[in-house]
């Protein structure tokens, strides 16, 4: 894919130490913390880990080697739609992990598990998750083990976290570091124009309503600006 000529779409990085967002945190205003970045379907998970150590740096341990980022497809259940519900709910899908400094021998020569190969979630992209523009992505960060192993990604439970990436609804607060009216194009932050035309967070979604109105088919473009919420056709597999 040619970045260059290819336009990029908006997406939403959700972020969380020690944990998921439950689906549910979706539904609510304001929104979970986040980061609003433009890229590509190529964009892999190795991609998006750095980009949230660019735009969040404090979210890591320092050191941060040995920090696992889980990632998470967040997507409206259409299956609720179609059984007559009128509540929106959202479905997970689990796309997998990057762990910070992987690759390597560990500082043990004797350490069996040595010369495993290395996990390669990280080379995982958008495309292959079957985003659809008006998903979500939800970054679980876990720091390493008090005895330095890594986290293993089961240990991402979904609920309430260890402080960083909570919600002000949960905590009275923004999280220290919030970027604002900021958004991030792969890294590179940038301002939001608001919709009266002037500068602030206002990156063109409503958050009355998870599914667009209209008539549109899975994959298609959003009318501009987006609407309320995000259409789907059949559950991702």
């Amino acid at each position: 894919m040619d970045r260059h000529t290819t336009p990029p779409f908006m997406l939403r990085l959700f972020y969380r130490t020690g944990a998921f967002h439950r689906p549910d945190e979706f539904l609510t205003f304001p929104l979970p913390p986040h980061i609003t970045i433009h890229t590509w379907p190529d964009c892999n998970l190795k991609e998006l880990s750095y980009i949230i150590a660019a735009a969040k740096p404090a979210l890591l341990p320092d050191p941060a080697i040995g920090t696992r980022l889980a990632f998470r497809l967040i997507f409206p259940d259409t299956r609720n739609n179609s059984a007559g519900h009128t509540t929106a709910r959202y479905a997970v899908k689990d796309l997998g992990s990057v762990v910070v400094g992987d690759g390597g021998r560990g500082l043990d020569p004797d350490d069996p598990d040595a010369e495993k190969k290395p996990e390669n979630d990280g080379d995982k992209t958008l495309a292959d998750a079957r985003f659809v523009v008006g998903d979500y992505i939800s970054c679980a960060i876990l720091p390493p083990l008090p005895d330095g192993s890594v986290a293993p990604a089961s240990s991402a439970r979904a609920g309430r976290g260890s402080g960083a990436g909570e919600s002000r609804a949960m905590i009275g607060r923004t999280p220290s570091g919030s970027l604002g009216g900021r958004e991030w194009e792969n890294g590179s932050a940038r301002p939001v124009r608001q919709r009266n035309g002037g500068r602030g967070g206002y990156d063109g979604f409503s958050n009355r309503s998870s599914i667009p109105t209209g008539e549109w088919r899975r994959g298609e473009r959003l009318p501009d600006p987006p609407p309320a919420g995000r259409g789907r056709g059949q559950r991702r597999a």
